[in-house]
């Protein structure tokens, strides 16, 4: 079983490697003040490519173009295109005018599929390599900073988990959560109004917090506080380990 898991995960790294389609962002931030957002494809490859592109929303956990959500007010445009070697696309996201919550940001993924070449001669593997990113429309209005979000996470320890609240109106996207040397989180994306709890040992007691976090354009930033009782408060930022 070790051997199965081991090879599928280097097809998976390989696929990856091979894959002709980069996308300009790790996520795209859609501000509701205007009609529509935008990200470029990119073409490394010295050959042709046809790429399928669609929206779903954050609960369609399969992803496929057959169950995309229909009902989303937004149109995605190319659909379908043929990029040149090394040519980009500009992918359009453009907002209906209304369908979409106003009072906190809301997440979407978007999905581009590099659909393979056809490559003569038997025997030959085929992979349809398929990447997504978060897509957050953000409506227009809100009263909060985003930047400020990960120094207005709410921490607390007790009964052996650690729990992370979020009052904001944005998602927080972070990452290595640790409560000294252990690590309580890899990823966590948290909702706006939303609270996870991660379980830790009984008997690490009230240690510092630090954790990473994800800013607009993918960059990741380190906070970190010191436990104040069972609560930690987030008020410090460092760019380095903390």
């Amino acid at each position: 079983m070790s051997r199965f898991i081991v090879f599928v995960a280097v097809l998976l790294f390989a696929a990856n490697a091979l894959a002709a389609v980069s996308l300009s962002g790790t996520r795209l931030i859609f501000d509701g003040r205007f009609a529509e957002a935008s990200l470029q494809v990119l073409n490394r490859s010295n050959h042709e490519v046809l790429i399928q592109t669609w929206l779903s929303a954050a609960d369609n956990v399969d992803g496929s173009p057959q169950q995309s959500a229909p009902d989303l007010p937004f149109v995605l445009t190319p659909h379908l295109s043929r990029l040149d070697p090394q040519a980009k696309q500009a992918l359009r996201v453009m907002y209906q005018g209304q369908g979409m919550p106003q009072t906190a940001e809301s997440l979407m993924h978007l999905y581009v599929l590099e659909i393979p070449r056809k490559v003569a001669g038997a025997n030959q593997l085929s992979i349809a390599i398929r990447q997504r990113i978060n897509v957050f429309f953000r409506p227009p209005g809100l009263s909060d900073d985003p930047a400020q979000t990960p120094q207005r996470l709410r921490w607390t320890l007790a009964d052996a988990a650690l729990r992370v609240s979020n009052p904001t109106s944005f998602h927080a996207a972070i990452q290595d959560v640790r409560l000294g040397d252990v690590v309580a989180s890899d990823y966590l994306l948290l909702a706006p109004g939303a609270s996870h709890e991660m379980p830790v040992p009984a008997s690490i007691g009230a240690v510092g917090l630090s954790f990473q976090a994800l800013n607009d354009y993918g960059g990741l930033h380190r906070y970190c506080a010191q436990a104040t009782g069972d609560q930690s408060n987030t008020t410090e930022y460092r760019q380095k380990d903390c």
